[in-house]
């Protein structure tokens, strides 16, 4: 038969169990949540840098843009004087790549712009993100226009030195 002193210890250790199950599964839960932060960590840098990826090739790409526009600049202007006495094609059509060269700084002046309102990222709620996204989509959009107008540019002298 057990005592009253045997009972009390039983129901101690007992209670001692409990605790130390309880003291073990908070344990794992915070190894859990350490290996979730980490992930979560990885795939914000790996956002983060696919991000500047991406701002990095746009870059690249309007600068291309942009040397090819004054290379079509001179093109046009060395076909609208050379020869001298039959130029291939009228000066005053120089105005088409002059015209694209102050469309693409106007793109520019935008990108500029997109990064201001993208550096108070920590203040956006909601709508801002949605504005954001538009405001890239657009922008994507505006380059694909410039780049087309470039090769039109370049269509034309081709078109003029055959014709």
């Amino acid at each position: 038969m057990m005592s009253q002193n045997d009972k009390k210890v039983i129901e101690l250790l007992t209670e001692i169990k409990g605790t130390l199950e309880s003291l073990d599964s908070r344990e794992d839960s915070k190894e859990v949540f350490t290996e979730t932060n980490k992930l979560l960590d990885k795939v914000e840098d790996r956002v983060e840098h696919s991000t500047r990826q991406i701002q990095s090739t746009f870059d690249r790409i309007h600068d291309k843009v942009f040397s090819f526009n004054n290379i079509m600049i001179g093109a046009y202007l060395v076909l609208a004087t050379f020869p001298s006495e039959s130029p291939k094609m009228p000066l005053w059509t120089v105005i088409f790549p002059i015209a694209n060269l102050i469309y693409l700084v106007l793109i520019e002046v935008r990108q500029m712009e997109i990064h201001r309102f993208a550096a108070k990222e920590e203040e956006w709620t909601q709508s801002d993100r949605t504005e954001y996204g538009k405001k890239i989509h657009s922008q994507t959009l505006l380059s694909l226009v410039a780049l087309l107008l470039s090769i039109g540019c370049l269509g034309y002298i081709i078109y003029c030195l055959f014709a």
